[in-house]
């Protein structure tokens, strides 16, 4: 029998490396596996390993895409359960590019998106919040006397942003965080006109050259 996994987050505290960015870039940890967090869940590292090698193209393909928060239960069994095994694109507030093992710990880099849940994220992380990690996903449990093991196979769906740090595992040494600017360019004032070869040129410079009969308009000289 297959449950779904809610984990609980890992606290990430961000390192502010500039205060006007447009995106944030960071690594942390996003689950730890071989012990047993504060959901009496124990991960092994080979099933843990094995469903992220399930989502490597999706990341590689920039889709492995997570929410800001868990989804809500609305109390509709059904609708419940394809919530919680779907990403809804209006809710994405990061994306997960790439990851690494390090001592028991799924280390992920971490993108967030230019989406208005990313735009929140992004703030919390501008104003040097704790963030936090949660997996969801489906997998068995092996119910033990002390906890509950985590069977293969474990089908990942998302490492959530969450509020509510209370993992084992909850400080932790990746919290360097970059933060990038979008370039802008502007067009020194006026309007830009483009002929069909793919050239744009500001209206009033695009006049001078029709009235020198530099460029051609259309089919005919003008």
């Amino acid at each position: 029998m297959s449950y779904f996994i809610l984990e609980t987050p890992i606290f990430q505290e961000a390192k502010i490396i500039n205060k006007d960015p447009s995106k944030a870039i960071f690594r942390c940890t996003l689950q730890t596996c071989d012990e047993v967090n504060l959901n009496r869940r124990l991960y092994p590292e080979a099933v843990l390993i094995e469903g992220m090698k399930e989502v490597e193209s999706r990341m590689k393909r920039r889709a492995l895409l997570s929410e800001l928060d868990h989804p809500f239960p609305q109390g509709n069994d059904t609708f419940d359960a394809v919530r919680q095994t779907t990403v809804a694109l209006e809710k994405v507030s990061h994306l997960i590019r790439d990851y690494e093992f390090r001592n028991h710990h799924l280390v992920g880099e971490v993108e967030t998106t230019s989406t208005p849940c990313g735009q929140i994220l992004l703030g919390l992380l501008k104003d040097n919040s704790g963030i936090g990690f949660s997996m969801r996903g489906m997998a068995s449990l092996r119910k033990l006397r002390e906890y509950d093991e985590v069977e293969s196979p474990l089908v990942i769906v998302a490492f959530d942003s969450v509020s509510v740090p209370s993992h084992a595992s909850a400080v932790v040494n990746f919290n360097e965080v970059k933060f990038e600017s979008s370039m802008i360019t502007e067009s020194c004032g006026g309007e830009l006109v483009c002929t069909a070869d793919g050239n744009c040129y500001l209206a009033s410079y695009f006049d001078k050259l029709v009235e020198t009969k530099t460029i051609q308009f259309l089919e005919k000289w003008v």
